[in-house]
């Protein structure tokens, strides 16, 4: 035999001839069940952490596209204003203007202002082909005071916004 199988025999030999006490062999025993026990705490936990950034990270974009705008409060969708000669890009100007307005507007300002902006719009799209050529002339008497009227009341508005309101 070679010398480390020699020493290594010698070494068994030994270690079975011990007797190890019977409180430290406890001892040895709790502490690696506490260790297995901490070692399985771990992973539940770890994988609780993992689905849970997975979550967010899936639901925040979800909850960004899922957001209604503005402007369907307005026209519906941006297929209405893509029927009057249109496009997404004048639709998604629209929301940018929409969405300044409710920053630069109070509480109680800013759905008087949708509400009025809705009432212009309607007018504009009554008047508006599908190439998007505004014909003023389809417009009653009534309708026309009205849109006048409707700009006037809009003005204070614009000019809060626009930050050429005086205080």
């Amino acid at each position: 035999m070679s010398f480390e199988k020699e020493l290594r025999e010698e070494l068994r030999q030994a270690a079975d001839s011990m007797n190890c006490p019977p409180h430290l062999y406890r001892r040895v025993s709790e502490s690696y069940q506490h260790y297995l026990n901490e070692k399985r705490g771990r992973s539940p936990m770890k994988k609780r952490i993992l689905a849970g950034i997975v979550a967010v990270a899936i639901l925040i974009p979800t909850a960004a596209v899922a957001a209604s705008y503005l402007a369907d409060d307005i026209f519906g969708s941006s297929a209405v204003i893509e029927q009057h000669g249109g496009t997404q890009e004048d639709y998604q100007e629209i929301e940018e203007m929409l969405q300044v307005a409710k920053s630069k507007l109070t509480e109680e300002e800013f759905p008087e202002y949708m509400e009025l902006t809705k009432q212009v719009a309607q007018l504009k799209l009554k008047i508006t082909d599908e190439n998007g050529v505004k014909h003023e002339e389809n417009l009653t008497k009534e309708e026309q005071q009205q849109l006048e009227q409707l700009g006037s009341q809009l003005a204070p508005y614009f000019e809060k916004i626009n930050g050429n309101a005086k205080p």
